[in-house]
């Protein structure tokens, strides 16, 4: 009976001492678990950051378009001076890959053109805007969109109760925005297409008929390949505007 029972005491001394190295072996593996979870929290995040950038950065080119044209039209030089510096902030490059389809392209002259030296020299008092033409033509190379992040403006024009077509080739992340000069008021449709038979639309549903002082949008396009984006701007206000396009 007592080697019985130091073979019952035996048993349940091992069974303790395995379930002991289990909840050792479980202790130890969760702060694992959260250390693997941590590394892909911080390892993504690079990632997440460069998105919000992203977003943040086509937002305060818009900020500041809508900025310089409340500025200008209530003329104030303080708040005129302020959008120059912001939108010099935002080390904007021109979007001369962006192509009218029109026969004829109007003239800006007498419109507001959204850059930083317009608007600069509005506040010095100088008449710039029947230079208009001249000032949104100054501007760099064409480029599509860039490697390196910057966001893409350039000035347009419409007729009152018209509409005028721009094409340019994109993929993956899409972001657009148009930004109409005082009083203006615009809507935009998007058709996007490409050679293996993409076919769809990204057309404002908003106020459609009334149109809006500015407008924004994003979408995802195919990767591995270019796109065609039409982009139509309808002017539904009873007088000619000039606009920005705003592109990432």
């Amino acid at each position: 009976m007592r080697n019985f029972a130091i073979a019952i005491v035996a048993v349940l001394g091992a069974g303790t001492a395995s379930a002991q190295t289990e909840q050792t072996d479980s202790a130890v593996a969760q702060p694992q678990v959260a250390q693997e979870a941590l590394a892909d929290s911080v390892a993504a995040e690079p990632e997440i950051q460069e998105m919000q950038h992203d977003t943040m950065s086509i937002s305060a080119v818009m900020e500041a378009c809508m900025a310089m044209r409340d500025a200008a039209a209530t003329h104030d030089v303080d708040a005129i001076r302020r959008a120059s510096s912001e939108l010099r902030d935002c080390q904007t490059t021109p979007f001369n890959q962006l192509r009218c389809k029109d026969d004829s392209i109007a003239s800006l002259s007498g419109h507001l053109v959204f850059d930083e030296t317009f608007a600069d020299s509005l506040a010095s008092g100088v008449d710039v805007y029947s230079r208009a033409d001249a000032m949104s033509h100054r501007r760099g190379p064409s480029r599509g969109q860039t490697a390196d992040g910057s966001i893409l403006t350039k000035t347009c024009f419409v007729k009152a109760k018209q509409s005028t077509k721009y094409t340019f080739s994109s993929r993956g992340l899409q972001e657009l925005a148009v930004v109409a000069e005082a009083g203006g008021l615009v809507t935009m449709r998007i058709h996007v297409t490409n050679r293996v038979g993409l076919d769809v639309r990204y057309d404002d549903t908003k106020m459609v008929k009334r149109g809006m002082p500015q407008r924004s949008t994003s979408f995802n396009l195919p990767t591995d390949r270019l796109n065609t984006v039409e982009l139509e701007i309808i002017n539904c206000g009873t007088t000619d505007c000039s606009f920005v396009v705003i592109s990432n």
